[in-house]
């Protein structure tokens, strides 16, 4: 029975005291102010559970909820239900509310407005936690039913088409399944076949997924808001949920209806993990185990060879047990099978065998003693275990280094709040931020010089995986599994460890520094300190140990943190608090980042194109310059992170050089929300380069010059109404009067919106951006349709024409030879006649 709430007050609450049954009807706003109370959800509902300790027993265990949480958030609601049991998990201590209707509810709120937002808060806490156990225990059912549909369309195969009447549901559906995919000229394996066995073969099973996968993406939406949310600065909370009491309800509401939903989905998951585990072993009904015994059994009666049968009835029993111990040690959930009974089975099956010992009868046979099975529960391999002291070590950095380092990582692990801005959480960041990077150039170097690419070195590089207590096992697996295959064929898109390489082989110059300065120009600069003098100098422009660790001390240690997106709280290990997408999906892959920009090249085609200096000394041409499109290197940052970097424009005093952009590698944002407005920057500071000091000449017409003349006079521009000057007024305020940043913003309009006819920017911007940043051809016809691009449409082709026509003629002396014209100058002509 759960505690009995007579008057308002303080409750204290001893170990296992039921606080609330879940279906119980809520009747008081409860919150924690001592100790921590774990939460339970069963399926009540699904099962058709009435009594409250037929409801505990069929419970699992989620999650503990520590003070300052609310459990009564259903109190605002007429009639609501808690959707979960709570019990005391240590000695604890409730102040409770009694909520006798809503006008009570609202009158509370409305005294007492700071609650307001512990309700938000706190319902945004039991989502964002009850979230992360639906992604656990889907993992967990996964995985289980991989392993349960293949042993059971095996058991099928190897039976071939003796097996005795079935009268499981379950059993029933695999075998049509066998039968299909039979049909279909698949062939199971008629061997004992581990990696069959752990391998997805849904495709082939005809599973349909789309629906599924719709509704997660959806989810991660949801989810990603409320991570967002729970990182607010607390006085940010309270400013808007104590300026209305029925508004903060409404919004309270809201975020209800999502924790119903997530509930929903989380209770029909454990309900159809527990059926897949009971179809492997079940004490009372048809089993995966049981038929597979049944099998062996009558085999060895017959003097029959069954050592197949006794291989696969081993490996079920190892993973049954398993799991039977695991469900039981971290859902407190008793799956009712007999572990004793499965022992004894195995000992009976193994007495006859020749290939079995008194050693491996629990263990199973060889095959199966060295068998990983992905669950989710599984050991960790042995090479990404307790990484922190491993790279310590490997990476050999002083030893009260080491203890500072680890001081300040083991107080990380405690923080409740991982994303707290309190001045002691930003000097515990700071303490692991500091020495990180120092152990991060030592790992590079130990991996491009020595050549060392162990598994454990190689997520450390380019995923930032260092800590194994502040990921999931479940994710750290993922970490470790993950593999981008994807190859592209015009941009070169590079992990970490990939780049270092390309910089110690002096393949590509190492980059700019914070202040703009090339390697060259910052040995210039530590020779003018007098730190180094002009052999080391040279030394250092020679060394390629030296190159890598510049650029690890520079470029990498310096855009980590801008990749990461929230400077305020940054932290350079990958973990869990930080992660709002599973890392297969968040991972920007190389294929995709190259289809998004061609996608966005196929509407502003001369993204990436430059004049740059031709030669021809055959046709005696000295100095011509040709338009060149130059594509930038991708260089993915080892975060999860939420902002990418345009870095250089050029990566040399070359004008053909590349530019540099930087991603995170893991992201939750479209890659088209940051890929735009990095080659908005980019276009910005190109122009800026190839024109140096006229830059901003508006005799000179380019991108920032005209972007300089609009912004700077506005307000006498006669093009703009009264309208459109307020709005440019308020957007140069938004961009902190950074002319750069107001032009990105009117690119992104002018890609997304007016590439199709959807008119977001005023007519003056409009007109410098059709200049500038001129559509593709097919795009431009469609637009000159519209009456509001038909002018700057005509004058823009007058120009191309007049300017084709001009090097048409110019160039026509290199072809009335009869010789064609080379490529690069009918490439430049085409750039202004076709595109």
């Amino acid at each position: 029975m759960s505690v009995n709430i007579e008057e308002n007050g303080n409750l204290k609450l001893s170990t296992g005291n039921i606080v609330f049954y879940e279906g119980e009807n809520v009747k008081n706003i409860s919150i924690v102010t001592k100790g921590e109370i774990d939460v339970y959800i069963s399926s009540k509902e699904i099962l058709g559970i009435e009594d409250e300790n037929e409801v505990m027993r069929y419970s699992c265990r989620l999650f503990s909820i520590p003070k300052n949480i609310m459990l009564g958030i259903g109190s605002y609601k007429s009639n609501s239900k808690y959707m979960f049991s709570f019990k005391a998990k240590e000695n604890t201590e409730i102040y409770a509310v009694k909520t006798p209707n809503q006008d009570y509810v609202k009158s509370f709120f409305k005294v007492n407005k700071p609650y307001l937002t512990s309700m938000y808060h706190s319902i945004a806490y039991m989502i964002l936690k009850s979230y992360e156990e639906y992604i656990k225990i889907k993992k967990i059912n996964s995985d289980i039913k991989i392993i349960s549909s293949n042993l059971a369309v095996i058991y099928f195969n190897l039976q071939q088409n003796k097996s005795k009447n079935i009268k499981s549901e379950i059993f029933k559906g695999y075998k049509e399944i066998y039968d299909d995919s039979i049909n279909s000229g698949f062939n199971f394996p008629a061997s004992f076949d581990v990696d069959f066995i752990r391998a997805d073969h849904s495709e082939i099973y005809m599973h349909n997924k789309n629906q599924l996968i719709e509704n997660t993406e959806k989810l991660d939406f949801e989810i990603d808001y409320v991570r967002r949310f729970l990182t607010m600065p607390r006085e940010i909370k309270n400013q808007f949920f104590t300026y209305d009491e029925n508004m903060s309800l409404d919004a309270s509401h809201m975020l209800y209806e999502n924790l119903k939903k997530i509930s929903s989905l989380l209770k029909n998951e454990i309900v159809e993990a527990i059926e897949n585990i009971l179809f492997l072993s079940s004490n009372e009904e048809e089993s995966l185990f049981g038929e597979y015994t049944k099998t062996a059994l009558d085999l060895d009666k017959q003097g029959r060879d069954n050592e197949v049968w006794v291989k696969y009835i081993k490996f079920m029993s190892n993973i049954i047990k398993d799991i039977y111990n695991k469900i039981k040690t971290e859902y407190d959930y008793d799956l009712h099978i007999d572990v004793d009974d499965i022992d004894s089975i195995i000992r009976r099956i193994s007495a006859n065998s020749t290939n079995t010992s008194d050693d491996n009868i629990i263990l199973g046979i060889d095959d199966v003693d060295n068998i990983k099975v992905t669950l989710g529960f599984e050991e960790l391999p042995e090479e990404v275990k307790n990484p922190t002291k491993k790279l310590i070590e490997m990476s050999g950095i002083d030893e009260n280094k080491a203890k500072n380092f680890m001081k300040s990582l083991q107080a990380f692990r405690k923080l409740r709040d991982k994303f707290s801005t309190d001045d002691d959480v930003r000097k515990i960041r700071r303490g692991v931020t500091s020495v990180f990077f120092e152990i991060y150039r030592e790992i590079a170097k130990r991996s491009i010089i020595n050549g060392d690419n162990s598994r454990l070195i190689k997520m450390f590089l380019n995923f930032g995986y260092m800590d194994d207590q502040l990921l999931t096992p479940n994710q750290i697996m993922d970490l470790y599994e993950i593999k981008d295959k994807s190859k592209t064929k015009r941009i070169n898109v590079y992990y970490i460890d990939e780049w270092l390489q390309k910089i110690y082989d002096k393949d590509e110059p190492p980059s700019v520094n914070g202040f703009g300065q090339d390697y060259r120009e910052a040995l210039r600069e530590l020779k003018k300190r007098g730190t180094i003098n002009d052999k080391e100098l040279e030394d250092h422009w020679e060394s390629s140990s030296k190159r890598l660790e510049y650029e690890v001390d520079n470029m990498i240690e310096t855009t980590h943190r801008l990749c990461y997106g929230q400077v305020s709280v940054y932290f350079p290990i990958l973990h869990k608090d930080m992660i709002t997408k599973d890392f297969e999906r968040a991972l920007i892959r190389r294929d995709v980042m190259e289809k998004s920009i061609k996608d966005i090249t196929d509407i502003d085609f001369s993204a990436f194109y430059r004049e740059v200096l031709y030669k021809n000394k055959e046709l005696n041409i000295e100095k011509e310059l040709v338009m060149q499109e130059v594509l930038p290197n991708i260089i993915l940052m080892p975060t999860f992170g939420s902002r990418a970097i345009m870095w250089e424009e050029l990566s040399s005093r070359q004008k053909n050089s590349t530019g540099r952009f930087l991603f995170p590698i893991f992201t939750s944002e479209e890659i088209d929300s940051l890929l735009i407005p990095t080659i908005g920057a980019f276009r910005w500071e190109l122009c800026k380069t190839m024109l140096g000091p006229a830059w901003n000449d508006i005799t000179q017409m380019s991108i920032t010059s005209e972007y300089s003349d609009y912004v700077q006079f506005y307000k006498k521009n006669r093009g703009l109404s009264d309208e459109a000057k307020e709005k440019l007024k308020v957007q140069i305020k938004k961009c902190r009067n950074n002319l750069r940043e107001v032009f990105v913003t009117d690119y992104n309009l002018w890609i997304r919106y007016e590439s199709k006819g959807i008119m977001r920017l005023n007519r003056v911007a409009r007109g410098i951006l059709y200049r500038q940043v001129p559509f593709a051809k097919d795009i431009r016809v469609e637009l000159e349709k519209q009456p509001m691009y038909t002018e700057i449409a005509n004058r823009f082709k007058n120009i191309r024409n007049k300017k084709a026509t001009e090097l048409e003629n110019r160039y026509f002396k290199f072809t009335k030879s009869g010789n064609p014209l080379p490529d690069e100058l009918q490439h430049h002509i085409d750039f202004y006649k076709n595109m």
